[in-house]
């Protein structure tokens, strides 16, 4: 490997001993040394090259703590075709983008779409299995929801996938029926994954190892050098492997097993030099609240949006996945297997439910440093903040739900109270959490700058400023995306700051973040990023 000296721009080390230093010199893939430019040439290794970052500035890589690269990859690209709101804005639209491409579909090819939104497509209408089949009588189709946790099939999708009256419903897992038994249309939780994998395997592994290679890529010129695999199930391996086997510059991954497995096993499994490991397990607590099947204390609004378009009854509260009994023990086995539990909690009455187990787990088995972890956290209130960082429970917000749905979270879901709260990081930060920010993709595009202009501004699509008590600094934002994060997933002894020792994980932006506009952080061109020491990426090709 080579050997570089960075110099010539600022340097924001997000190490709070040394923030900025003049220079950094990387060798062999390590950081060896970040001060004053006089000392590094003193410390240079005899063949270098010189880095002059022209007034650009240089952080350490970006970490997204929860995402879903693997899984991204099956979701987004063709054959699937998108139909996300911010690419076709009504439900009509949708609608004929669907009827064209079934009238170009070979008889039998199986047809996926990716995006329906019951709250921002204009016009949206529940597409039942009788809908579906008059548009596509002699293909599977599937449209799969935005917030990735429900799917909408035809006749032909659910023979294809094996489901029909018979099916018994998995645990943690929906399946809308008729009062005969027989589906309706939509399943949601795990059985969507499950199904989703029979329109994926259909079109063999060729086209997802390409769409594998440009969703790394993707992640790459946004500069995120580490991410996770949120759920991480045992055939993965071999697709990871296989980019690494060819070179492809794939970010460090935190591989988080879903929950699943009838055993509960896990794989013990850690791959070159922190580039592929097994770090801990993902429990769905509950599910999406842009579905309804998440847990609250307080109901759903009562409105058009949430009757019509999402079919809850007046008073709606949601519920767990989980029987308690089940999710007990699936906790309790993962305790005592000794690994790091990620669990997905978004209403207050699902975190109220998983702290009082946690606690009580904690209490029979005290273990010091555990760092679970709580996912996405929209309804957190600030006395179950206030108790998690007595207990060491850490929360990762997925705070782009204010940027991509703020309007109708405030408008039509939960109303102005508590969406001033909603995925409360100011408050979390303000009592002593370290947090993490996610985009959670395939759910929203991979970006670590649009993750911090979130947090520090809080604007969603409308313009609007949903929560303006929850906003972070650029400072705060910034280490929830590099040294809180790699805290998170257990490697900041390794990652996330620009500190001797570390990996050389890095990235070069046009501009400083901390002395740019919030309302521009989003808008900040990545330059280069750099992996393990080498550089994968630069903007000028």
């Amino acid at each position: 490997m080579s050997a570089y000296l960075f110099t010539g721009g600022p340097i924001i080390s997000v190490d709070k001993t040394n923030p900025t230093p003049e220079a950094v010199v990387i060798e062999n893939g390590k950081i060896l040394f970040a001060g004053p430019l006089s000392e590094a040439r003193s410390r240079m290794p005899s063949a270098l090259e010189r880095v002059d970052l022209a007034g650009s500035s240089l952080l350490p890589g970006f970490i997204d703590a929860h995402s879903h690269p693997l899984w991204a990859a099956k979701t987004r690209g063709a054959p699937v075709v998108d139909v996300r709101a911010e690419t076709v804005p009504t439900f009509d639209a949708l609608l004929a983008k669907i009827e064209r491409r079934v009238a170009a579909a070979k008889s039998g090819e199986f047809l996926l779409f990716f995006g329906l939104d019951a709250q921002l497509h204009e016009g949206f209408d529940t597409p039942t299995r009788q809908f579906l089949d008059d548009i596509a009588p002699d293909n599977p189709l599937g449209i799969q929801t935005s917030n990735c946790h429900a799917l909408f099939m035809n006749s032909a999708g659910f023979a294809a996938c094996g489901i029909d009256e018979n099916t018994p419903t998995p645990t943690g897992s929906v399946i809308d029926r008729d009062d005969t038994g027989r589906p309706t249309g939509k399943i949601a939780e795990a059985i969507t994954w499950q199904a989703l994998e029979t329109f994926y395997e259909a079109w063999g592994e060729d086209r997802l190892n390409d769409e594998f290679e440009a969703g790394i890529n993707d992640f790459i010129r946004q500069g995120i050098t580490t991410t996770t695999e949120h759920l991480y199930l045992p055939f993965y391996k071999a697709y990871y492997l296989n980019a690494l086997g060819k070179g492809w510059p794939l970010p460090r991954i935190a591989a988080y097993q879903q929950a699943v497995s009838a055993d509960l096993n896990v794989e013990r499994m850690n791959v070159g030099e922190d580039r592929l490991w097994m770090a801990g397990v993902k429990i769905h607590a509950d599910g999406s609240p842009f579905i309804g099947n998440i847990w609250l204390s307080q109901p759903y609004l009562d409105n058009d949006i949430t009757r019509l378009r999402m079919g809850l009854a007046p008073g709606h509260t949601g519920g767990m996945n989980y029987p308690p009994e089940y999710f007990e023990n699936m906790v309790r086995t993962y305790v005592s297997q000794g690994w790091q539990m990620t669990i997905h909690t978004q209403g207050d009455r699902t975190i109220d439910t998983v702290l009082d187990l946690l606690e009580n787990v904690l209490s029979e088995t005290p273990r010091p440093d555990h760092r679970f972890r709580l996912e996405h956290c929209a309804l957190m209130r600030e006395d179950q903040i206030e108790r998690a960082v007595k207990l060491g429970v850490l929360s990762s917000f997925f705070i782009n739900h204010i940027t991509h749905w703020g309007a109708p979270i405030e408008d039509a879901l939960f109303g102005p109270e508590r969406a001033a709260h909603y995925m409360p990081a100011g408050s979390a930060v303000k009592h002593g959490m370290r947090i993490s920010l996610h985009a959670d993709t395939p759910m929203t595009d991979p970006s670590a700058l649009e993750l911090m202009q979130a947090a520090t501004t809080r604007t969603a699509g409308d313009g609007r400023c949903v929560g303006a008590g929850e906003r972070l600094d650029a400072q705060t934002a910034l280490k929830a995306v590099t040294i809180d994060a790699a805290f998170q997933i257990c490697k900041e002894d390794m990652l996330g700051s620009i500190s001797p020792g570390k990996h050389a994980d890095l990235v070069v932006l046009e501009k400083n973040p901390l002395e740019t506009q919030s309302e521009d952080l989003a808008s900040i061109k990545v330059e280069q990023t750099w992996l393990a020491g080498e550089r994968v990426w630069a903007h000028d090709g």
